[in-house]
């Protein structure tokens, strides 16, 4: 009975120390918060702003895809052109783009934008939810705000990381579609003041008609 005990003893530190090992092994490959060296190795700064380029590359060329449509569905003829402006100036974004991933040799496809993926199908549900109307513009210049602030939000990030680096012709190209972005959502604010008198008072007009019924 002694010796099946001693036996199972020895089996159990046996385990112990298998598992002791593989725990070292592991750690040693990965650092102290699990991300592994060689993926530590990649997380340079020069690596979030390859990265940053492609985020927003493909959030320009998601919306190159989707503005024609949100344009088609302005009602106010102002907010009509000033989307269909942003088209020919998103595709001119695109295009710089393309020429810094050509300067640095950055390989210009990444993973897609969710971010704008997101925003985009928020566009689409008004479309669905809202018949055409200076509420429906209302909407959809909230959507295209939030659009905007975005890129706003990355071509600012993208310009300062540019210029930390030491690229500073590629932040002074950024910096022209940071303008571009602000310049528009600033334009969205101006139509937004005429829409939404508009709405309101069709959606007044609205009540006043429920109450006679």
């Amino acid at each position: 009975m002694a010796k099946s005990q001693n036996n199972t003893a020895t089996k159990s530190s046996g385990s112990k120390s298998s598992t002791s090992s593989a725990s070292s092994n592991s750690t040693s490959k990965n650092g102290s918060d699990g991300v592994s060296k060689e993926n530590a190795n990649d997380k340079t700064l020069k690596k979030l702003f390859e990265q940053g380029l492609q985020d927003i590359y493909s959030a320009e060329q998601q919306l190159i895809e989707a503005l024609p449509e949100m344009a088609k569905a302005a009602f106010n003829e102002d907010l009509e052109d000033a989307i269909n402006n942003h088209l020919e100036e998103t595709k001119k974004q695109a295009s710089r783009l393309e020429k810094i991933f050509d300067r640095l040799n950055i390989e210009k496809e990444g993973e897609t934008c969710k971010a704008m993926e997101g925003l985009i199908e928020e566009g689409k549900k008004i479309l669905q939810e809202y018949p055409e109307s200076p509420v429906r513009d209302s909407a959809l210049i909230i959507g295209a705000q939030k659009i905007e602030h975005y890129e706003i939000a990355a071509y600012g990030s993208l310009c300062e990381l540019a210029d930390v680096l030491g690229f500073y012709k590629v932040a002074e190209v950024l910096d022209r579609s940071l303008a571009e972005e602000e310049n528009t959502d600033h334009l969205l604010t101006d139509i937004a003041k005429d829409v939404n008198d508009e709405a309101m008072e069709m959606s007044e007009t609205e009540e006043k008609e429920k109450e006679y019924v």
